[in-house]
């Protein structure tokens, strides 16, 4: 080998090192950053999403359908005085997807975005309605879908509503997700001080089947209102009959076709003296859905309407506590098809408030000790009970307190604690200001939490993810259940049935299926397979149980 092709080997070789040397150091790194959940394991180092440089409001929080989750919320930091949109995709291990501090997704030139209401299709992407205008006189109520990594997908902005000659503008915009699209719903506000509801629906690709404006819920004025699933690819819609203590509560049916499915509104709290404020509603997932609410004298009662518009509980309403102490917002949950609520409750020997809970049969009877058993004993200001479905019957609730901060506590389906301790979110120093938090199973027995810390005037958002062994993601568990793996489910998307791809020698006992809001359902299991076709489109977490183990597997039905 002469010396110029020597030293041309000796070249090469040496690049190949340096090569070799570059894809191990990617290697590294990737595997490195991977190594560690972004779930905060320090309750005192909660994971942040925003910090409060444009005071951010009004977050929604939302399962993204394939592990993850979504952060959206109204944000001043361009200018100080405008609200913007700003949004955080988190996957399941906790690391942000988008620009720190948030995406900015929708601004409006010289017009404050006041309201937004976002909402994952069934397509994977998400929509976002916004209400925003340079004064009250000029509102307007627009929609914009983004894809995952949060790029706009259509061209042009979806006008839902519009202020004209005889209205002011809009508030209170919400909205949920159904077959094809969306279901939005917001107050109209008229010149005079009146409100109407009104509702529509949004394709997935911006087309309005109901028309520019939507339809009217006639009568149906005042008080905050709600849309829910009727699981026949309609809506219920659901209001209160005014602001103050006494108020009625009403539903109505609307098809998908936009016409009222009920001849007449159904006064949902019939028989009671009435509304003391704050109400929740759970959809069932066989087209009925529950309401508890305050009423007058102070007790926590509930109520069941059917897709036909009948009350069907055996009494209307049925009693939930009527324990003679002060109990407040009362919070239901579906758990693998049985019926939970928690409250607020300062029977003694509460610090200020604990959280109870209860769970009942199919006719609302109560099934553990009567005016329910404690869940949550620890010392508040003010307690905000919340309720989330966990897996095999169980439900986690949680509140945050002055001393013990933003906590929770598994329960399982015979009433007993699941966890030795509490699981913490964070220390007090970083608790939800009041309610303003969103929490959702996590889609494997545990629960995943946005909030908004601080007060009035300042606050930042943060996340956190308590598993079902009651400790954060990444922290040793605490042994109550064998360990969790990720298996696949073939075809995914699919329309009638999916096999799981499980480890060899590994057979399923049985599989849970949970949708994105916790609701569980058995289905039977032939092999590897079970049928989908009797679930409604959308994302699901299968939870697949062997001798040995717990699989968990994710897909979409179409």
């Amino acid at each position: 080998m002469n010396r110029e092709k020597l030293i041309d080997r000796l070249m090469q070789v040496a690049i190949w090192a340096c090569l070799g040397v570059a894809l191990l150091m990617t290697l590294l790194m990737v595997t490195s950053y991977r190594a560690a959940a972004q779930w905060s394991t320090d309750p005192a180092n909660p994971l942040q999403i925003c910090d409060d440089t444009g005071l951010p409001v009004r977050m929604q929080a939302m399962p993204d359908g394939n592990g993850g989750w979504y952060a959206f919320w109204i944000d001043r930091r361009t200018d100080g005085v405008n609200g913007e949109v700003f949004g955080q995709h988190v996957d399941a291990d906790g690391y942000a997807q988008w620009t720190p501090n948030g995406k900015l997704l929708i601004s409006m030139p010289d017009s404050n975005i006041r309201e937004l209401a976002a909402v994952v299709l069934d397509d994977g992407n998400v929509l976002i309605n916004y209400i925003f205008g340079p004064t009250a006189f000029n509102f307007s109520l627009h929609a914009m879908v983004f894809d995952p990594v949060g790029d706009p997908v259509w061209a042009q902005p979806t006008v839902l509503d519009e202020a004209g000659t005889t209205m002011l503008g809009f508030d209170q915009v919400t909205a949920i997700p159904t077959a094809g699209g969306a279901y939005v719903g917001w107050y109209d506000n008229y010149f005079g001080g009146s409100n109407l509801v009104n509702v529509s629906r949004i394709d997935n690709d911006g087309s309005l089947p109901w028309g520019t404006g939507g339809n009217t819920i006639d009568l149906a004025y005042y008080g905050p209102f709600e849309l829910h699933d009727d699981d026949a690819n309609g809506m219920m819609v659901q209001w209160r009959t005014g602001n103050g203590t006494g108020a009625a509560l009403y539903a109505m049916r609307v098809g998908m076709n936009g016409a009222n499915a009920w001849p007449l509104n159904v006064q949902v709290s019939a028989n009671s003296p009435g509304l003391n404020y704050g109400f929740h509603t759970v959809g069932t997932g066989l087209g009925a859905q529950i309401t508890a609410w305050r009423d007058v004298p102070g007790n926590i009662v509930m109520a069941r309407l059917d897709a036909s518009g009948t009350l069907t509980f055996p009494a209307s309403p049925m009693p939930v506590c009527m324990f003679a102490s002060y109990h407040d917002l009362p919070k239901l949950t579906m758990s693998d098809g049985a019926l939970f609520a928690a409250w607020a409750d300062n029977r003694p020997p509460a610090a200020n408030g604990d959280v109870y809970l209860q769970k009942f049969d199919t006719d609302g009877a109560p099934l553990w000790t009567v005016d329910g058993i404690p869940g949550i004993q620890i010392s508040t200001y003010y307690t905000t009970p919340g309720l989330v479905a966990s897996d095999s019957g169980a439900v986690i609730a949680m509140t945050d307190g002055n001393v013990d901060g933003y906590v929770a506590i598994r329960v399982r389906a015979d009433g007993t604690a699941a966890w030795p301790s509490l699981g913490t979110f964070c220390t007090p120093a970083f608790k939800p200001f009041y309610a303003e938090r969103i929490e959702m199973p996590d889609g494997d027995g545990g629960v995943v939490s946005f909030w908004r810390s601080g007060d009035q005037n300042v606050g930042s958002l943060y996340a956190g993810r308590i598993l079902r062994t009651g400790v954060a993601t990444g922290t040793v568990g605490l042994g109550e259940t064998a360990s969790t793996t990720t298996i696949h489910a073939l075809p995914n998307p699919a329309h009638d049935r999916i096999a799981f791809h499980l480890p060899t020698s590994e057979s399923p006992l049985y599989v849970e299926v949970i949708d994105m809001h916790g609701a569980t359902t058995h289905p039977a299991v032939n092999g590897n397979t079970i049928a989908i076709d009797g679930l409604a489109a959308g994302a699901y977490t299968a939870r697949i149980r062997t001798s040995g183990k717990i699989l968990t597997a994710r897909f979409v039905k179409q």
